[in-house]
């Protein structure tokens, strides 16, 4: 597990919620605290879409951050700053398995649970969080610093500090 303190909120937020720069991410959930508080759960409904629209998805359970990241732009924008907010993020199967054939990692995607990015603003400061969850108890720690070490890849990137 990795914690990132986020130095630049303003240029953060502008790439998190204006710039496609976590567009590939999928959205387990979003809450934001503000007048009132907001949850927005990612996980998709399925009788929303055809059999056509389904099938283009890239995750059969949660949104990609890009489609619905306009609708928490317009839950957060405004005069005043929110109290707070959490964003969950996950990285999705395609992207996992990127991770598994390129590091030649003796697992599968179904051995993977999650590979997690959260995302926690306090009112003042936001902080980034890794998490690595795999299905079943394992003490190779390889995969997690992988992980970690890709968000820090991706931060550096994208001149996230």
């Amino acid at each position: 597990m990795l914690n990132i303190d986020i130095s630049d909120t303003k240029g953060f937020v502008r790439k998190l919620l204006m710039d496609e720069v976590f567009d590939n991410f999928l959205l387990v959930e979003a809450n934001v605290k503000s007048n009132v508080s907001y949850h927005i759960s990612g996980r998709i409904n399925k009788d929303f879409f055809d059999n056509d629209e389904l099938s283009e998805m890239v995750s059969e359970d949660y949104i990609c951050w890009k489609t619905t990241r306009g609708h928490i732009y317009n839950v957060i924008k405004g005069n005043k700053l929110p109290l707070s907010f959490k964003l969950v993020f996950i990285l999705s199967k395609p992207n996992i398995n990127h991770i598994i054939e390129k590091n030649n990692l003796p697992f599968s995607t179904d051995d993977i649970a999650n590979l997690t990015l959260n995302i926690y603003f306090d009112g003042k400061s936001i902080t980034a969080t890794t998490i690595t969850s795999l299905r079943s108890f394992s003490t190779d720690k390889t995969l997690e610093m992988l992980w970690d070490n890709s968000v820090k890849a991706f931060f550096k990137h994208y001149e996230i500090v």
